[in-house]
């Protein structure tokens, strides 16, 4: 499917701002939206607060209770009032085309029948509703949609079903007697009515709800300027001339210093543009010894040091950053030749240390530095010079390992790997060193060559371990700095890998790096992961642009009728044989035993003389043959119960595939009594979906957890695992494979996107749907089954963001 795009300027004027997607709320747009519109979201008929009073409602054949106003200011929107969202409405583009402005209210979700936007209704167990506070999104009551003829039989026949122990209770066959007595009758009344076999096996797609969204909106960065915004100011095209050029862009390596301390004629001065052959020593220090940019005094002790061991070597040449850099007030070649150092290092014949004094302390305060790193990594020297006013030594770079940083950041096995590699001792791949150097950067103290950028430098520091660089955007963050690295490099994918990552959700702030550092809660690194998806751009925020992942919709409103195909054999071919049979005999035979007894003109009292009544004898045997008819109807009745158990019983072959949630736990014999109406070990846990999968000891089969297996739908559950800050317990049923997953997040997620592969299973997003943005946001990450794949259907372009989503 297209949908048309509309450009910017086609909207109401002064309505629509394409960057932040809000327009005043004071605006009438009602000519703009289409009836359909105004009658499927209503927002002139109620108010946003009037979405969150608590009290019940319906909507689209479904009942409800609105949330509490109270918790969701509380728990969801960070002191922000409901009032203040409904101060702004935001323009919305669906799959279609079909444009909207609409202020914020409820969770939404979007419908796979019609891509509108819709708000999200969740089953949840009673459990769930008494006991976790509302969240913004409407809750119903959890429910499945079985078929009447199978909800009769199963009443009549469940009290006397074997308990755990394998018993039959005596009471309990007295009580299915008495129930199939009075159940037989409906039976066999909704069995003759002319309506499709309930349990015949269903034809259906063999497909998952698919997602329909597109992300319309140009990227922040793209990774292909085609799809960026045209340029449209002067500083724009500013910043693209100072990319291309040689003196100012991050981009170009340098082949030498652009200056360089020279001694000429017996004076050491500052050469511009030396010569390419001339060899020189990049001199390091740290500003917590020296303070150079201001005291005459240390840059004199700094230069006398670097001037004799470039005499020492036999050289002519330094690089000191005081004198070398360009003037701070000179922002743009300051930045390029900060950013540009990297190469400076690579080129210099010796890497020269410079401290106070030469202890393990001044030692490891230099080195706590998160400039020293590179500094000392990329010489092409396999040792770095160590010099004092007193003394002098060399380290090797494993050296270095063991002296500096081992005990001071935590990060000693990272800094060891690059030691090994830049040493020529082992071989790191592009993956493996992308990870390895922002593992041993991250630990560093930021002194911040570029003021006020914060921890965004540590992005600029890991571009110097990297091929290629990017240009300093200074309005950008952390993630967007090192999306951008990573797009620009060949670094096998590792922003794609990274949003399959499953950080710790209470590490905030730090779960970019968290994602790209250390192992996730499944034990997975980011080589464990081989992509599924590709990231084209990256957005406005915290949010990038992902192609070719697979998406499907999670049902959240009510289980669906389950449709699926199971083996004809023999035991259902009778059981289907007596139930009709029993409707059949009850009509032929009430027809023998009406019609022939208004045609039987015989006294019943009078002794029967065959030779000369034998016409009358044919009707009494007639009769006979009918009261036996509905006689053996009547049998028929009594086991019909059981018939169609049979019917809707054996084993399920395939099923139609829904992903299909609720709020909460329940056991899954309760669970399968909602879905299918009895329980018959159709449905399994996964063994290795979620952290809370329990695994049988000898097969990788799922068991149920204890503490699910002791709740109950009216109490509390007792002794659940602790959950990070703000989630709650849902339960994802995969009725295309017949699994059940435990899983937490903030709020109920409405897709699932498949993104990843690793250890044999797929890495799966599963994501909130924020409407004012056309965003989807990271609740948690799962693993399912790699045939699940094969029925979702490939997306194009969508946002993601991989945190919460707060006003």
């Amino acid at each position: 499917m297209s949908a048309s795009f509309v450009p910017a300027g086609e909207h109401p004027a002064g309505s629509y701002n394409p960057k932040t997607s809000i327009v005043p709320a004071g605006h009438d747009f009602r000519r703009e939206r289409t009836k359909r519109d105004h009658e499927s979201i209503g927002p002139f008929k109620r108010s946003g607060t009037d979405h969150f009073d608590g009290k019940s409602g319906w909507s689209r054949g479904y009942f409800y209770t609105r949330p509490n106003r109270q918790d969701v200011e509380m728990n969801f929107y960070d002191g922000q009032t409901l009032e203040d969202l409904n101060k702004l409405e935001h323009h919305h583009r669906d799959f279609y085309g079909r444009e909207t402005y609409r202020p914020r209210d409820l969770l939404r979700y979007i419908s796979p029948t019609d891509a509108r936007p819709r708000r999200l209704i969740v089953q949840a167990t009673p459990s769930a509703m008494a006991y976790s506070p509302a969240g913004d999104w409407r809750r119903a009551k959890l429910t499945g949609d079985v078929p009447i003829i199978f909800k009769l039989s199963e009443w009549a026949l469940s009290p006397s079903d074997r308990s755990e122990n394998g018993n039959r209770n005596l009471f309990g066959i007295f009580d299915t007697i008495i129930r199939t007595c009075l159940v037989a009758p409906l039976l066999l009344t909704l069995l003759s009515l002319p309506i499709d076999k309930a349990w015949a096996n269903s034809d259906f797609e063999d497909t998952y709800n698919e997602f329909p969204n597109y992300f319309w909106d140009y990227p922040r960065y793209a990774k292909n300027r085609m799809d960026m915004q045209p340029i449209a100011s002067m500083e724009e095209n500013r910043a693209i001339q100072k990319e291309n050029s040689a003196d100012l862009s991050y981009k170009v390596r340098l082949r030498r210093p652009r200056q360089l301390v020279v001694l000429k004629d017996g004076m050491w001065e500052l050469h511009h543009n030396p010569n390419e052959r001339r060899s020189y020593i990049f001199v390091s220090w740290t500003s917590k010894h020296f303070n150079p940019w201001e005291s005459q005094e240390d840059r004199n002790k700094i230069e006398q040091i670097a001037q004799a061991q470039v005499k020492k070597y036999g050289l002519n040449a330094y690089w000191f950053d005081v004198r070398c850099l360009a003037p701070k007030p000179d922002e743009d070649r300051y930045n390029a030749d900060v950013y540009r150092m990297c190469d400076v290092i690579r080129g210099a014949h010796l890497v020269c240390v410079i401290l106070p004094q030469l202890t393990d302390k001044y030692k490891r305060e230099w080195g706590s530095r998160l400039w020293t790193l590179p500094e000392a990594m990329l010489s092409q020297n396999s040792e770095v010079k160590f010099c004092s006013p007193e003394e002098e030594k060399m380290l090797t770079k494993l050296d270095m390992t063991d002296e500096i940083w081992t005990t001071n950041d935590g990060q000693g096995e990272a800094t060891r790997l690059l030691a090994e590699h830049f040493s020529s001792v082992l071989t790191l791949g592009r993956l493996e060193l992308f990870a390895a150097a922002l593992e041993a950067l991250s630990a560093k103290r930021f002194t911040a060559y570029i003021q006020n950028k914060g921890n965004v430098e540590l992005a600029y520091a890991l571009m110097g371990f990297l091929n290629r660089r990017v240009q300093l955007d200074g309005s950008e963050n952390l993630f967007q700095a090192l999306a951008r690295l990573s797009l620009e490099n060949d670094t096998d994918g590792v922003v794609e890998r990274m949003i399959c990552m499953f950080p710790d959700p209470d590490q905030g702030a730090n779960h970019v790096l968290s994602g790209l550092i250390g192992p996730d809660q499944y034990g997975a690194r980011l080589w464990d992961i081989q992509p599924l998806c590709q990231v084209s751009g990256i957005g406005q925020n915290n949010e990038i642009i992902v192609d070719q992942c697979r998406g499907v919709s999670i049902r959240w409103k009510a289980f669906p009728q389950m449709q699926y195909k199971r083996g004809f054999g023999f035991k259902r071919l009778v059981s289907e044989i007596l139930l009709r049979a029993g409707v059949y005999t009850t009509a032929i035979g009430a027809l023998l035993v009406i019609s022939q007894g208004l045609s039987l003109d015989v006294d019943l009292h009078r002794k029967v003389d065959p030779k000369n009544n034998l016409e009358e004898a044919k009707d009494i045997v007639f009769i006979v043959i009918g009261g036996l008819a509905v006689l053996f109807s009547l049998i028929l009745a009594g086991i019909a119960p059981l018939a169609v158990r049979k019917l809707f019983g054996g084993k399920i072959r395939d099923s139609a595939p829904w992903l299909v949630g609720f709020e909460g736990v329940m056991p899954i014999k309760e669970l399968e009594r909602v879905v299918f109406g009895n329980c018959r070990g159709r449905l399994t846990y996964e063994s290795s979906s979620t952290p809370f999968c329990e695994r049988h000891a000898h097969e990788r089969l799922g068991r149920e957890p204890f503490w699910v297996a002791r709740s109950s739908n009216s109490q509390l559950v007792v002794d659940p695992p602790p959950l990070p800050h703000g989630h709650r317990f849902f339960t994802l049923v995969d009725t295309g494979q017949l699994t059940v997953s435990i899983f937490s997040a903030v709020r109920p997620p409405s897709v699932a996107l498949i993104c990843g592969r690793e250890g044999g299973m797929l890495r799966t997003l599963l994501c909130h749907y924020e409407r004012s943005n056309n965003c989807l946001y990271r609740e948690t990450v799962i693993r399912m089954d790699s045939m699940t794949m094969n029925k979702a259907k490939e997306l194009g372009w969508i946002k993601l963001d991989l945190g919460r989503k707060t006003p």
